[in-house]
């Protein structure tokens, strides 16, 4: 995983490996936050650490590279279990890194992101679950939303049209395109 941008001005790398968290877009943490797709700030380093060295973070003056190795497994245990644990780890890498250094969030919103959230913007609870369902498959169809919510495909539409009225959404190449998720200013 490279990300744009060294370390925050004013952090030392041990600072960086304990945990300290400088934000670059306070905005945009505010909206993971929101959305709850971040924990407690600060977390993230540490518990990569509990799983990987120092030496799989490369600092340069205008990028960090980390490279995350996968664990051998001992092919008397369950495969299945030890994949699961590599993807969580995986998982957890991909979203704490972005917050952690404000550099690569993931993979889960593609394409630049820019401007902050307005403070009057708000989406209920569960527009709040359909987008995350949406963040963490941006290929997901209606009746994969419904079936997981709980709820029937035209109330997945109203909560979907709401949040692309609201500007956080947008669909790319129709019905068999991908939804984008936006940050607006």
């Amino acid at each position: 995983i490279t990300s744009a941008g060294g370390l925050p001005e004013g952090l030392s790398k041990q600072e960086f490996f304990e945990g300290f968290s400088v934000p670059r877009n306070k905005e945009l943490m505010r909206v993971f936050k929101d959305l709850e797709l971040v924990e407690q700030l600060g977390s993230g380093i540490p518990r990569i650490l509990e799983h990987y060295g120092k030496e799989s973070f490369n600092f340069s003056e205008n990028f960090l590279r980390m490279t995350f190795m996968a664990k051998e497994t001992d092919a008397n245990k369950n495969d299945e279990k030890d994949d699961a644990d590599v993807s969580e780890v995986g998982g957890q890498i991909g979203g704490q890194i972005g917050g952690q250094i404000g550099g690569v969030i993931g993979g889960v919103i593609g394409g630049e992101i820019g401007g902050a959230i307005e403070e009057s913007t708000i989406l209920t609870k569960r527009q709040k679950e359909v987008l995350k369902l949406i963040v963490a498959n941006n290929a997901i169809t209606y009746n994969e939303i419904a079936e997981e919510l709980g709820i029937n495909e035209s109330a997945v539409g109203k909560h979907i049209n709401a949040i692309k009225d609201k500007g956080f959404l947008e669909r790319k190449e129709g019905t068999r395109g991908y939804w984008q998720v936006n940050v607006i200013k």
